[in-house]
């Protein structure tokens, strides 16, 4: 099986760049008119660094050609702030689910993995871990939004690697 790259989807999410640019636009206008100064850089701080970060993303990827998701026939690596490797060993399955309008593949680890990264978890960590799991029905997850496939065909491709 040759490796598959997934990268972040110009055309998907040039809208929610250009929504964070409008609405950091926004609370520049708001601040030159000496309206709300809490709301106007409010406005400026979250949406024009969401922005950024997302275009930030998409720029590094292509300049570095390193992908968000590589899925080989044994794992599927995301280089996100972080890079992050999933041995399909350790997977049961692989399940669409959402976050707050958020796409997101949900990974059933086996009943024994699960166990052992709660008990590697910090107590921060395990906390965040159980209200993923109240959540999202799992204690970790892959952003399936804005890439180049869609995350229905991203979970099913998943969960083909894993047989």
């Amino acid at each position: 099986m040759e490796e598959i790259y997934v990268y972040h989807s110009w055309m998907r999410n040039l809208l929610l760049i250009a929504v964070c640019f409008a609405f950091a636009a926004l609370g520049i206008f708001i601040i030159i008119r000496g309206g709300h100064n809490f709301a106007g850089w409010y406005s400026i701080v979250f949406f024009g660094l969401g922005g950024l970060f997302v275009l930030g993303l998409i720029v590094k990827e292509r300049i570095t050609r390193k992908p968000f998701l590589i899925i080989t026939k044994e794992s599927v690596m995301m280089n996100g702030l972080k890079s992050w490797e999933i041995p399909f060993r350790d997977v049961e399955s692989f399940f669409l689910t959402s976050s707050s309008k958020a796409q997101m593949i949900g990974i059933k680890y086996k009943a024994d993995v699960e166990v052992q990264k709660m008990n590697d978890s910090s107590n921060l960590g395990r906390k965040v871990r159980r209200i993923n799991d109240k959540l999202a029905g799992t204690q970790e997850a892959i952003p399936a939004d804005g890439l180049s496939l869609k995350p229905q065909q991203l979970c099913d491709l998943l969960n083909e690697r894993l047989k």
